[in-house]
């Protein structure tokens, strides 16, 4: 990590991870400082706004316990971040566990302080999807 931008993307990343596993509710808190409020999230396919990505989330989050776990490699090079981790889904009525691994890329915006650095659009890929209910 080079520049004072490429730093706060990890520290982002790094404290998204934190607040992900401490439930929805902290997540759910931490996007209004993660995302810029006109970003995408390109995951299972789709291109979301911030909204519907939020609401996917909350629909995932009522039926499978997700933990963001261990960092295999996190590359961030001027405006961009790549990050591959596993994750941890327990289905909450079955009990089912699934690992996979997860690739992002990630494009921040660079804010003036104090609003920092701020996601513009991700795209996510995992190795074994979930699929959210209907």
């Amino acid at each position: 990590m080079e520049t004072s931008l490429e730093k706060a993307m990890k520290d982002r990343v790094l404290t998204g991870f934190k607040n992900w596993n401490s439930g929805y509710e902290s997540w759910l808190e931490w996007c209004n400082t993660l995302y810029e409020p006109d970003s995408y999230y390109n995951v299972a396919g789709q291109r979301l706004t911030l909204q519907e990505y939020k609401d996917l989330m909350g629909k995932l989050f009522q039926v499978f316990d997700i933990e963001l776990g261990k960092f295999h490699n996190m590359i961030a090079k001027d405006d961009w971040i790549s990050i591959r981790y596993d994750v941890t889904i327990i289905n909450k009525h079955t009990g089912e566990r699934t690992e996979q691994q997860t690739m992002e890329f990630v494009n921040f915006k660079d804010n003036p302080e104090p609003i920092g650095a701020r996601v513009i659009e991700g795209w996510a890929l995992s190795d074994k999807p979930v699929s959210a209910p209907h």
